[in-house]
């Protein structure tokens, strides 16, 4: 087990961060806050925090600080992220991983690629050949999450210390995030009335064989909506598919107040 010692800088400017997000009132200002001190502790060329929405393949919310900049982007500007992404989103280990779990998580490219093999993938080049990035993500609902983007374009990749300070703060960063942006509208996903007729049957119990049967349709055809049913859901599995589509028609409730 390591021990991670913070030296008495790094103390204050995570004192820092904890008090702006306790005593600050939600509000993009107010993130725009935690972000500069979130950079400065961490040590990162760009920071930002995005609502990453992957069944409608968009981010809902964007601002970042770079440089001394600060940019933000509501739901009308947040530009959507290329096909090129997408094409290896669930591909990429890093980029994927919030979608397949269900809690709040810290995780870094070189989790799962040395410099070599991320310089290989095709997502580095998606991303402009950083050399490494660190996700703290917060889960929203199912392909909906929030999430902090730490990237570095060179240098030392992130370490245990700093998994470690951005682990420690995310109880505290968690709220601010969700007070500060909307609940995107839930628009209902664009199924064809096969697939959900294929998705009802899914939700009975039913194996691909028995839909067939049930359908007078193949096995073979049967997988294929499926295969189209998870890329338009933005999932790889069918009770991941089932949660987003009752989802849709029950959207949960998100409290917003504090």
């Amino acid at each position: 087990m390591t021990t991670t010692f913070l030296g008495s800088r790094a103390t204050a400017a995570v004192g820092r961060v904890v008090e702006t997000c306790a005593s600050g009132s939600a509000g993009t200002d107010t993130v725009f806050d935690v972000l500069d001190g979130l950079q400065g502790l961490i040590g990162c060329d760009l920071l930002a925090f995005n609502w990453h929405d992957t069944p409608e393949r968009r981010m809902h919310h964007s601002q970042l600080v770079a440089s001394g900049d600060r940019r933000l982007d509501g739901p009308e500007e947040s530009a959507a992220p290329d096909e090129s992404f997408w094409r290896w989103y669930w591909s990429c280990e890093p980029c994927s991983l919030p979608d397949r779990v269900e809690s709040s998580i810290v995780v870094t490219i070189s989790d799962f690629y040395t410099a070599r093999e991320w310089a290989q993938h095709p997502m580095s080049v998606t991303l402009g050949h950083v050399s490494d990035e660190l996700v703290v993500s917060f889960p929203e609902a199912p392909g909906r999450t929030l999430r902090l983007l730490f990237r570095r374009d060179g240098g030392a990749r992130f370490d245990e210390r700093e998994r470690f300070l951005t682990t420690l703060l995310m109880p505290h960063i968690g709220p601010l995030l969700a007070r500060t942006v909307a609940p995107p509208s839930r628009h209902e996903v664009a199924l064809t009335e096969r697939q959900r007729e294929v998705l009802r049957l899914v939700e009975f119990g039913l194996a691909n064989k028995q839909i067939a049967q049930a359908l007078k349709i193949s096995t073979g055809t049967v997988r294929k909506h499926l295969e189209h049913i998870y890329e338009r859901l933005g999932v790889q599995s069918r009770t991941a598919a089932l949660r987003v589509t009752a989802l849709e028609d029950h959207p949960p409730h998100i409290s917003r107040s504090g």
